[in-house]
């Protein structure tokens, strides 16, 4: 997520001609796969824009733990930070999907951690850790970013193992108010697209959805899930799913991590592209997975603008960087 200068008759244009789109076509929602574009061997998509080649991501559990990091940012009080971390995941948790049933997707709050680095140890314990960039956002080329999240998946199945999300009040200034006058860069609104991205749910061409790529400063509306929003997570999700509640990370649960990474481990890495929508970036890990970026622009056209192409390594084990 990314901020950019507005540019009124753009945006604008860009914006209707978002929502004629979503107006003709009522599934406009777009699940994230495996499949990653080469210059050589792009990958096929659908009328909406969404990936068809690969394995969608999703979770094989139906219940996720997820954790705060201990010192949240200096933005917000801790309390309200918790607060709007939670209520982020809960606007995804057991959604109605008709006919009085819910998407088989549930979510707990776990204490706060220690840990405050992007990662997933293939051979230890792990955490699903929500933390804030106060000082320093590594990132270069994409200061604006508001938010980004990281997903590590298998590449052979499409099952996400892990997933951690990072949010950039270093170059932004987040709120958490329901005064409108007050409201900057609504950490809720911006965490509800990010959880979306967390489950395995990719951008989408419909302007009136969380999962829209693009934010405006002042904004709350995206904390809430619009139709397209639900029809998503019903779908990865589906009520008749058979899965099992286990909300124990991946190899275990560890409130601590290797801030440098190492054996066994994989890193997020800097991501670059387009101004308001860097795009899918792969890079080889040490545990031989993949690392792969999405932006979601604020005050942008992010799904307007054409992505390069990178050159993606073949992994059993990927980690995927959605902003």
């Amino acid at each position: 997520m990314s901020s950019r200068p507005r540019h009124p008759g753009l945006l604008a244009a860009a914006l209707a001609l978002a929502l004629a789109f979503a107006a003709g076509n009522a599934d406009a929602f777009c699940r994230s796969v495996t499949c990653r574009s080469t210059e050589s061997k792009p990958c096929a998509t659908d009328a909406n824009g969404c990936g068809t080649s690969g394995h969608k991501l999703f979770w094989k559990t139906s219940c996720i733990q997820f954790n705060l990091h201990k010192a949240g940012t200096q933005q917000v009080a801790i309390e309200l930070a918790r607060k709007a971390v939670t209520r982020s995941f809960q606007a995804w948790s057991a959604v109605d999907c008709g006919g009085g049933k819910q998407a088989t997707m549930t979510f707990s709050p776990g204490e706060d951690v220690s840990c405050r680095v992007s990662q997933y140890n293939s051979k230890a314990p792990n955490v699903n850790v929500i933390f804030f960039q106060d000082d320093n956002w590594k990132y270069r080329g994409v200061d604006g970013t508001l938010a980004k999240t990281s997903v590590t998946y298998n590449d052979d199945t499409g099952e996400i193992y892990d997933a951690d999300i990072e949010v950039n009040s270093a170059n932004n200034l987040v709120t958490v108010t329901d005064d409108a006058a007050a409201t900057k860069y609504d950490l809720q609104a911006i965490l509800t697209h990010e959880v979306g991205h967390f489950i395995g749910i990719a951008h989408t061409q419909d302007a009136s959805a969380t999962m829209f790529p693009s934010y405006s400063p002042g904004s709350v509306t995206q904390r809430v899930l619009a139709p397209d929003d639900k029809k998503a997570v019903c779908a990865a999700y589906p009520p008749d799913r058979v899965a099992t509640c286990d909300p124990t990370p991946r190899g275990g649960f560890s409130g601590t991590c290797t801030e440098t990474g190492g054996a066994g481990s994989s890193s997020s890495s800097s991501s670059s592209g387009c101004a308001v929508a860097p795009e899918a970036e792969a890079s080889r890990d040490a545990s031989g997975g993949t690392t792969i970026p999405f932006v979601l622009g604020a005050l942008g056209l992010g799904w307007l603008v054409r992505p390069r192409s990178r050159k993606r390594e073949p992994a059993s084990t990927a980690r995927e960087t959605v902003r």
